[in-house]
C-alpha cells in the first residue's frame, strides 16, 4: 500500500501539489450556518446518496451552489470516519422555529442531538465565555444582528470553524479569524482544506 504523506511527511498529494497545513490543525468543532443546514436536508439524497440532481433546479443558478453542494457531500464522506462535531445552538434553534417549518424543525433537533452529546463535559468556558463577547466591538460592525449572534454562540461553544454558504461573511474571514480565533470557511474551503487528508479517513 502506498504511503498517506508526502515525501516530507506531509499530507498526501492532491492534484499534484502538496498542502502544507497540519493535520492538527483541521478543524474539529464545526458551527453550522442556518444556510448548510437547510442546504443538507434540502438535498440530503446527492450528499448522502449521490442521487443526481435535476439540471433545472435551482442550485445551478446560485454562485458556486453546485460547487458548495459537491463539496459538503466529500465532506461527509469522509464524516463517517472522521467524526467531525457538527454544531447548531439555540439561536439556530429559535431561527427553525419562526420558519414554521415543521420538518426543518425536526431536522434540526437531530442535529441538535449530536451537538448536546458534542458538548458534554467540553462546553463553554469562562474564557470562551469572553472571548465570545468581543463580537460586540466595534470594529466588528460589519457583521449584521443574525451573523453576530451566530458567530458570538459558535465561539463560546469553542467551535474552530463557522461553516456558511453565505457570501458576505467569508469576506472578512480574515479580520475574524485573526481577532476571534475562528474560521470561516464555506464548504468549498472546508473541503480544500480537508481534502488533502481524507485518504487517512477512508
Amino acid at each position: 500500500m502506498a504511503p498517506l504523506t508526502g515525501a516530507a511527511g506531509g499530507p498526501p498529494s492532491s492534484a499534484g501539489c502538496i498542502m502544507t497545513a497540519p493535520f492538527e490543525s483541521l478543524p474539529r468543532r464545526i458551527f453550522l450556518d442556518s444556510c448548510p443546514v437547510q442546504t443538507l436536508r434540502d438535498y440530503g439524497g446527492f450528499i448522502y446518496e449521490g442521487e443526481p440532481i435535476p439540471d433545472d433546479d435551482r442550485i445551478h443558478r446560485v454562485t458556486d451552489g453546485y460547487a458548495n453542494l459537491e463539496a459538503l457531500r466529500e465532506i461527509f464522506l469522509v464524516n463517517g470516519r472522521a467524526m467531525f462535531e457538527w454544531i447548531v445552538s439555540e439561536g439556530s434553534l429559535q431561527e427553525a422555529v419562526y420558519k414554521q417549518d415543521r420538518g426543518h424543525l425536526r431536522w434540526l433537533f437531530d442535529i441538535a442531538d449530536h451537538t448536546q452529546v458534542c458538548l458534554e463535559g467540553d462546553g463553554p468556558t469562562p474564557d470562551s465565555e469572553v472571548l465570545a463577547r468581543r463580537t460586540y466591538e466595534p470594529c466588528f460592525g460589519y457583521l449584521s444582528a443574525k451573523d453576530r449572534e451566530l458567530l458570538r454562540e459558535a465561539i463560546c461553544l469553542r467551535c474552530e470553524a463557522f461553516l456558511t454558504m453565505e457570501r458576505r461573511l467569508p469576506r472578512n474571514a480574515a479580520h475574524i479569524g485573526r481577532e476571534l480565533g475562528i474560521r470561516v470557511l464555506t464548504p468549498i474551503g472546508h473541503w480544500q482544506m480537508l481534502r488533502p487528508w481524507a485518504a487517512i479517513f477512508l
